[in-house]
C-alpha cells in the first residue's frame, strides 16, 4: 500500500500564523492505521508548516515545485513518474487560501481516478477500498472504491494522531524541482541548540499556615509596593542586597 496525503501552507484562522489544517491531520494518521509507505507531498516552497506535518508521523515529505506547469497538471506528473500510488488523501479543504475546496476533484479529473470526500474510516483489501462516508445529521454510508483514487477525509474522523517534537526533527523535507520562492527558515535547522538542563526558577507556594503578613487598609502606592518588596524577599523570590 502507497499512500500520498497531499499537504498545503494552512493558517490558523484566529491568529493568522501558519498552522497545519485539521482535515490534512486526520489524513496522516488515517494512512499511517492503514500501513504500508506514506509520503507527504506540496506543492510550493516547504514553510516551517511542512516540518509540523512531520511531528504528526510523515517521515517524509516533498516539497514540489510547479515550475511552468499549474498545480494539478505538476501534481499529476509526479503521482504518474514515482511507484505506483493506491490511495491519495487530502483534507476537505485548505485554510489560509482561496479555500474552494474544489482541488481533490481537479487532481481526480487530471489522473481520471474516482473521488469521495468526508470519509471519517477506511479499510483497503485487494485493490478495493471500503469507505465510511459522513452524511449530514450524523448518517454514515459504507461504500466501495476501487483503486486507485483520491479521498477527502472529514475533520471528525477519529484518527488524529499525536504530535512529537522528535518526530518533526526526525522528518525528511525534500525539494523537487523549482520552487516559486525560497522557503521560509526550518524551524527545526541547524541553528537549533541542545543545552544542558537549566533549572527553572522558584515558584511562589502558598503557606499552609495563615501566619505572618500584614493588613493593609487604604494604603499609599509606596507603602504597598514596599510591602509587596519585603513579601517576595521573604519568600526568597526576589534577591536583595540589604
Amino acid at each position: 500500500m502507497r499512500t500520498i496525503i497531499l499537504l498545503s501552507a494552512g493558517y490558523d484562522t484566529v491568529s493568522g500564523r501558519p498552522a497545519p489544517v485539521a482535515g490534512e491531520i486526520g489524513a496522516i494518521g488515517m494512512a499511517l492505521a492503514l500501513g504500508g509507505e506514506v509520503l507527504g507531498v506540496h506543492v510550493g516552497p516547504a514553510g516551517p508548516t511542512m516540518r509540523e506535518y512531520a511531528g504528526y508521523g510523515l517521515e517524509r515529505i516533498v516539497a514540489l515545485g510547479a515550475g511552468q506547469a499549474g498545480v494539478v497538471e505538476a501534481l499529476a506528473a509526479y503521482i504518474r513518474s514515482g511507484a505506483p500510488v493506491d490511495l491519495v488523501l487530502t483534507g476537505r479543504r485548505g485554510s489560509g487560501g482561496e479555500d474552494s475546496g474544489l482541488f481533490p476533484y481537479a487532481l481526480a479529473h487530471a489522473l481520471d481516478w474516482p473521488i469521495m470526500r468526508d470519509i471519517v474510516a477506511i479499510q483497503a483489501t485487494q485493490g478495493v477500498v471500503e469507505v465510511e462516508q459522513a452524511l449530514p445529521r450524523g448518517v454514515r454510508r459504507r461504500a466501495h472504491v476501487k483503486g486507485p483514487c483520491v479521498l477527502g477525509v472529514h475533520e471528525m474522523a477519529p484518527f488524529t494522531p499525536a504530535f512529537s517534537f522528535a518526530a518533526m526533527r526526525r522528518g525528511e523535507v525534500l525539494t523537487y524541482g523549482e520552487t516559486a520562492d525560497s522557503p521560509p527558515a526550518d524551524m527545526a535547522g541547524a541553528d537549533m541548540q541542545i543545552r544542558p538542563y537549566r533549572a527553572r526558577p522558584r515558584l511562589i507556594q502558598a503557606q499552609a499556615s495563615g501566619t505572618g503578613g500584614q493588613v493593609m487598609i487604604d494604603p499609599t502606592p509606596r507603602a504597598a509596593a514596599q510591602a509587596i518588596r519585603d513579601h517576595l524577599v521573604m519568600l526568597g523570590v526576589l534577591q536583595t542586597d540589604r
